[in-house]
């Protein structure tokens, strides 16, 4: 019975739950640091395993078959990064910009679109340095380029209602960009929040796109990201802080904005590019994946700009407290599992 289920398992059709299931596990990898500083440790394959009951599926392989269903070339695809503020994250941090710019190549030079990478003023330096290293690497069957929103939540309205307006994108996708809570205020995983007024209101994205029945994709670790909004209660009752604000705000830190497809990581940067390495699976191109040495330059670029690690606030190639030589592993367990795997 068992050699007979295993091989109803191996059959061609599974395959997709397969390597969906082995890019899932590498990219839940708890990795956090045990010494108490920095985000919560312990928290990670909860977080994951709320979305997956949630969707009944490899998270990874739902959002790459999404994206590939929705777009096709000469579309657009906005991808909105960037969390922090000041003192301890004046640029916004080294976890968000390279998953979100690693999602675009594969994006472009997948599927042939354009891909728009949004993101506020304040962490726009280190994006665009994350661009640069990208843009240089792009075959040219499509483009990735950048914006940026003001403060507040007239600006976030308006923006979002003229991309729409201009680009008809066909998907959203947020990697590692917060989204408030039911009294509007945003949040970090550890409870500091902040007011209205102190970010750029780029959930408005999602809201816009759930108008117009648009594709939409959050990437998160800790579920103060937008995308948690429809599992918050579960992830509130798993959070290892209680999910309690410092403002004493009655809903806790977990956003209340949803997207469609929610996809929890060890680290949002490792959902981004679990999503870019499925989708490379399922148009059945290796090259198409992240690799160390992008890695490399993405996370340099992105520190040399200014972006400071989340965990500890510090200036430096790391990314949630996790060296940059371990980030650049996972990669490459990541395109093993797609290379062995196609």
């Amino acid at each position: 019975n068992l050699q007979n289920r295993y091989k109803q398992m191996m059959t061609p059709a599974n395959h997709e739950w397969l390597v969906g299931e082995r890019i899932d596990q590498l990219m839940s990898l708890e990795l956090r640091p045990l010494s108490g500083k920095g985000l919560p440790s312990g928290y990670v394959s909860e977080l994951y395993r709320i979305c997956r009951e949630y969707h009944g599926e490899p998270l990874s392989m739902l959002a790459a078959r999404k994206l590939a269903a929705a777009v096709s070339s000469g579309k657009v695809v906005v991808i909105a990064t960037g969390a922090g503020i000041s003192p301890n994250l004046p640029f916004g941090e080294t976890d968000g910009p390279p998953g979100a710019l690693a999602l675009a190549k594969t994006l472009a030079d997948g599927l042939g679109c354009h891909v728009l990478i949004a993101t506020e003023h304040d962490h726009m330096v280190p994006v665009k340095a994350c661009c640069d290293v990208i843009q240089e690497k792009l075959t040219g069957k499509g483009t990735v380029s950048t914006v940026s929103f003001a403060k507040g939540k007239m600006e976030g309205m308006r923006m979002s209602n003229d991309i729409f307006s201009r680009l008809s994108p066909s998907a959203v996708v947020f990697v590692e960009r917060d989204g408030p809570n039911a009294e509007g205020y945003f949040h970090g995983v550890r409870g500091d929040y902040r007011t209205p007024d102190q970010v750029g209101h780029l959930y408005f994205l999602a809201d816009a796109a759930r108008e117009r029945g648009v594709l939409t994709i959050g990437i998160g670790d800790g579920g103060n990201e937008v995308g948690f909004g429809n599992v918050r209660d579960s992830v509130a009752k798993a959070h290892p802080f209680g999910a309690r604000s410092h403002g004493n705000f009655p809903s806790g830190l977990i956003t209340v904005t949803a997207t469609d497809v929610v996809v929890a990581a060890s680290v949002s940067n490792w959902g981004a590019y679990a999503v870019a390495g499925a989708l490379s699976w399922l148009l059945k191109q290796l090259d198409l994946t992240h690799t160390p040495e992008c890695e490399k330059h993405l996370i340099e670029a992105c520190a040399t700009a200014g972006a400071r690690d989340g965990a500890t606030s510090l200036q430096e190639s790391a990314v949630d407290g996790i060296d940059l030589e371990t980030h650049m592993a996972f990669t490459r367990m990541l395109g093993s599992i797609i290379s062995i795997s196609l």
